[in-house]
């Protein structure tokens, strides 16, 4: 019986790295007698076969988990071979002088890839110019024009890379498309809409990795959802835990001694604390000082006499981590059952969220 096993295991072990193989022929003119070939990883420079040129001629083989972009170089040289590959049987015919004008013809993703790049680098060398041209131009009214050169051109990039991921909602290059064209969207709920509309095979790979990622972070305590539960110790070395605030409406306010514009908006707090501490509101302060002395003489000059937290660690905080703060001031207002209701209000616009909620 063991041994069946063992021959299933094998069979079901050989059948998987059947499926995830890949190989590449290649076919290279003007190469140098015994040259090494290798490919990697373009995301994480891990190399994944390698090869020796022989008559121009080489073979590199192997097993890839998911589709990604690869690269295709030799030792000593500089250029490399972009390559869209999974589990692919590849051709490469080229002259190693033009490296970068080799046919590549096999893999499905790759055309795919290679349609993209026609259409979407020239005008991302475009966006690339304008960008250099408006950063050097001092004359108002020039670089209005070239600003408005600028948002027509990317539109077109975005106009291009919709096209494609509507055109081909199962192909692992529309999950790159998005993230390349990510920072250019109104926003992670604008990627998010348009990864959803992809197919699970293009869903696969680093890219989409990256892209779930973005929109996992972006989604972390937003209004609506339970915030994140942490304990931290206070001023006194006593753990703090956000929970035991449970049954309050409570302001989760990250600060630091240093930051300048905390400062300066410490005094709504302390209004809003004094104004509603009797009506089921209070504040928790998460510090990102590494001095104790420095928090603790802001805490007294300021008069911040609600309970305060902090590990010391700068923009180390374990808590500032979590909630992935990127600037401080910032702050989450949750309700009595732990949900976030509001995030980021200032001045007039929490005392007015305030009032809204206990008055």
């Amino acid at each position: 019986m063991k041994k069946i096993l063992f021959l299933l295991s094998i069979i079901c072990f050989s059948t998987l790295a059947a499926q995830n193989s890949f190989e590449i022929r290649g076919e290279i003119s003007n190469t140098k007698p015994n040259m090494l070939v290798f490919l990697m990883n373009g995301t994480d420079g891990k190399t994944i076969a390698t090869d020796t040129v022989r008559d121009g001629k080489f073979v590199l083989k192997g097993i890839i988990a998911e589709p990604d972009i690869f690269q295709l170089g030799f030792v000593g040289y500089k250029e490399a071979l972009d390559i869209f590959l999974f589990h692919d049987s590849v051709s490469i015919i080229g002259d190693f002088n033009n490296l970068s004008s080799a046919t590549i013809t096999g893999s499905a993703v790759e055309t795919d890839y290679q349609q993209f790049k026609a259409s979407f680098n020239p005008i991302k060398d475009r966006l690339n110019y304008l960008v250099q041209q408006i950063n050097a131009e001092t004359n108002r009214t020039k670089r209005d024009s070239l600003i408005l050169l600028y948002e027509q051109s990317k539109g077109t990039v975005l106009l291009e890379a919709t096209k494609f991921a509507q055109t081909k909602p199962a192909s692992p290059v529309s999950s790159f498309v998005l993230f390349a064209i990510s920072p250019l969207l109104n926003g992670t709920e604008d990627l998010e809409k348009r990864y959803n509309a992809l197919e699970a095979t293009a869903k696969k790979g680093t890219f989409a990795k990256m892209i779930e990622q973005t929109i996992a972070d972006a989604n972390l305590n937003k209004i609506g959802t339970e915030a994140l539960l942490f304990s931290q110790n206070d001023t006194l070395g006593k753990s703090v835990s956000l929970k035991s605030f449970r049954g309050k409406y409570v302001l989760i306010d990250f600060w630091a001694s240093w930051c300048g514009p905390c400062r300066t908006e410490n005094p709504n707090l302390v209004a809003a604390f004094k104004k509603y501490a009797t009506k089921n509101f209070t504040i928790l302060g998460v510090s990102l000082d590494e001095n104790k002395t420095s928090w603790m003489n802001a805490i007294r000059k300021d008069k911040l006499t609600w309970t305060q937290v902090s590990d010391l660690q700068s923009w180390n905080n374990k808590v500032a981590q979590m909630y992935k703060i990127q600037s401080i001031p910032a702050n989450f207002l949750l309700d009595p059952s732990g949900k976030v209701i509001a995030r980021d209000l200032r001045g007039e616009e929490l005392q007015v969220k305030l009032k809204e909620l206990l008055q």
